[in-house]
Order: structure tokens, then C-alpha cells, then sequence
């Protein structure tokens, strides 16, 4: 199949293109930048992976283009699949040239199905592209996107943690040896098989929650206790016992909420020490900064942090551990980070209190806006 792959960064590269082009696929990942488009084309990239066996995967003759340059659109009405990999914040960015190649599908004529998979930390995701992507489709093509093109929802959960370029030029990636790219398969047009490390999953909504209540809480709560600290790395913050237990502890009150919920457990509940050896992974490398960046985005009502704080309170589980770390979330203030500088103005303008009914949606008199406000003073004291 032709495979395109929007987002040439850590996990379009790393996860998704490195798991398509093993696959023996033709892989086609669209950058915004031309001097990444050349690199790739020219020089293909490498994964290195890092988990209790060393190995360097060499990913070559894969191909490049500019996000909305003809080429991409040629490369759109050739393609079988397509993931986006472009983050939540830069997701509005790509959908006019998505739109755009839609657009010039439909007009050379192709009429076969293409599933877009949007591969992004969002709840819903496949739904909120869609609904971006038909605010910037014409009346005159609506229906041909409709019956032609699925909107679908997927999850990468390789960690993925450095990108740079070696001395010839080349990019190489930094990954864990291990992670899956889970994807929703309840309405996907096309017919093909999913391999490894592609696995379909029926009940994708709670699936997305799940990783993010446990996995993407745990390496938030990580990032920011180790901020508080002083570490560099998110192993390093892992190697300190009392920041070792808020992530365990964190992680354990979401995982029991979920049961709570759902009344079983899915499939992120059984692979917490899996997920534990890899934030403890040294070889990694990966950084405070790289996990804890856009904290806005992460203390949202619905993710990481006050997601599962709300769900754990919500069904009677003490929230003790998750408190914390959205008490550290309010209080980060690294360097050349925009949202924390603009989290850090809001705290300093408004008070915790209005930061946090503007940012997470816990009014004044929510229990939980009390109880990370009685935690920012603890953390502030001690």
C-alpha cells in the first residue's frame, strides 16, 4: 500500500513510518519544512531503539514532501492510508492542505476508499478532524468526501524521545523497543489487514482514555514532581523514591477509577510495570522538558492530569497522588516552554483559583479546585 504519513517528526518517523516501511509498504511522510523533505528523500533516517537489547533500524527508501505542495496532493490521490502526527496544538494547521488534496482527489477522479487516521493524544480525534476538515470543504465535494473518505481515530504508545541529526546529515531517532499503535476500527472504509504493531481495537474511546489516564498521566506526574526537583531526565526523577511512588500511586487511582467505570479492566491495566521500565529506561534520554511541555493542553478538564482526578473522585477513589501532580502541572516554569510562560502569566494576573476555573474548568467551589490549591500551597511550603 501507499501510505502517507502527515508529521515527519519523533513518532511519524519513529513509530509509524519506521513500523510501515518494515512492513515492505511504500511510505510517503510530509514535513512542513523542505530542508526535512530533502533529508529524508535523499537520505532515508534511523531508529535507534533502546530497551534491554540495543539495535539501529535503518529506514530507507522512503519518500518526502512538503505539507500542501503539489507533490503532496499528487501523493494524497495515489494514497491508500493516511496518519496525521502533527501534535493536538498544530492538528488546525494541517487541515486546509488536507482539505486541499481532498479537493484534488475527488477531481482527477479517484473514487476508491482512503481511511485518514488521526494519530494524535485526543479523545475523539478522528471526529475532530473531521469536523475541521468539512468547515474547509466546499458544498460541491461534501458528499464525495462522506462516502469516500473515513475519518479514523489511532494511538501511538512508543515512547519516543530524541531527534538529531548524525554527522552525515541524517535523522535519527531515539525510540523505546517496544510500543504499539492502537487504532480504531469501527468505521474504517478500506479493507486490509492490520499488523503488528498495528492492532485494532473495538472499544477505541475508552482505550484512548485509558492511555491517557494511566500511561500519559504517569510520565506527567513524573515530569513535573522531577521539575520540582531539579532533574533533567525522566529517569533520573524516576530514581527518586518519593516521585517513584506518586507515579505509581497516580497510576493506580486512575487504572481504579476506569475499573470503576467500565467494570473491567482494558488493555493498558496490565502492562503498568511495562510502561513503569520504560519511563525508568536511562538509555531513553528522555527529558522534563520534552514530557512535561504544554501544560495548558495537559491540565485540560479532559486530559492527563484533571481527567483522571475528576473520574477517581467521581468514583469514590482518593485522589491523592493525581492532586499532586496537576498542583506541579500549575506551578512549572522551565525555560522556552510558550504555554507554561503563558500558565506562569495567568497564575500571576488571576491567582490559582481563577487559573484554574480558565484552564481546567474547576470553579471555586468544585472540591477538587480546593483540593489542588490546598497541594500548590503544600509544594510551595516544602
Amino acid at each position: 500500500m501507499r501510505v502517507i504519513i502527515i508529521g515527519a517528526g519523533r513518532v511519524g518517523c519513529g513509530a509509524l513510518g519506521m513500523a510501515f516501511a518494515m512492513q515492505g509498504h511504500e511510505v510517503v511522510l510530509a514535513s512542513r519544512r523542505q530542508e526535512d523533505a530533502d533529508s529524508i528523500t535523499r537520505l532515508g533516517y534511523d531508529v535507534v531503539t533502546k530497551g534491554s537489547i540495543e539495535a539501529r533500524l535503518e529506514v530507507r527508501g522512503v519518500h518526502a514532501v512538503v505539507i500542501g505542495s503539489e507533490e503532496f496532493n499528487t501523493a494524497f490521490a495515489e494514497a491508500d492510508i493516511v496518519y496525521t502526527s502533527v501534535r493536538p496544538d498544530n492538528l488546525p494547521g494541517v487541515v486546509a492542505p488536507i482539505a486541499d488534496a481532498l479537493i484534488h482527489r475527488i477531481t482527477v477522479g479517484v473514487e476508491r476508499p482512503l481511511d485518514i487516521f488521526c494519530c494524535e493524544n485526543l479523545k475523539n480525534a478522528g471526529s475532530q478532524l473531521e469536523r475541521l476538515i468539512f468547515t474547509s470543504i466546499p458544498s460541491s465535494h461534501a458528499r464525495q468526501v462522506q462516502d469516500w473518505i473515513g475519518f479514523n481515530s489511532a494511538i501511538s504508545d512508543r515512547i519516543v524521545s530524541g531527534l538529531e541529526r548524525n554527522e552525515e546529515g541524517r535523522i535519527v531517532i531515539t525510540a523505546d523497543a517496544t510500543g504499539d499503535v492502537l487504532v480504531d476500527t469501527s468505521q474504517m472504509r478500506g479493507d486490509y489487514e492490520l499488523l503488528p504493531p498495528f492492532k485494532g481495537i473495538d472499544n477505541f474511546p475508552a482505550c484512548i482514555e485509558e492511555k491517557l489516564y494511566v500511561l500519559n498521566c504517569g510520565h506527567a506526574v513524573c515530569a513535573y514532581l522531577g521539575f520540582q526537583r531539579g532533574y533533567t531526565f525522566i529517569h533520573e526523577a524516576m530514581g527518586d523514591e518519593s516521585i517513584n511512588r506518586a507515579v505509581v500511586g497516580a497510576m493506580l487511582e486512575s487504572q481504579q477509577a476506569l475499573q470503576n467505570k467500565h467494570g473491567k479492566t482494558l488493555h493498558y491495566a496490565g502492562f503498568i510495570n511495562e510502561i513503569l521500565a520504560s519511563f525508568s529506561n536511562a538509555a531513553l534520554g528522555d527529558t522534563i522538558a520534552r514530557v512535561g511541555r504544554d501544560p495548558i493542553r495537559k491540565l485540560q478538564p479532559d486530559d492527563r492530569l484533571v481527567g483522571p482526578a475528576k473520574l477517581a473522585f467521581r468514583y469514590g477513589v482518593e485522589p491523592k497522588n493525581l492532586i499532586r501532580g496537576c498542583a506541579a502541572a500549575f506551578t512549572y516554569v522551565p525555560k522556552d516552554d510558550p504555554q507554561a510562560e503563558e500558565l506562569q502569566a495567568m497564575v500571576d494576573d488571576k491567582g490559582f483559583e481563577k487559573a484554574l476555573a480558565a484552564v481546567s474548568q474547576l470553579q471555586p467551589w468544585n472540591p477538587l479546585s480546593k483540593l489542588v490549591r490546598e497541594e500548590i500551597a503544600r509544594q510551595a511550603v516544602g
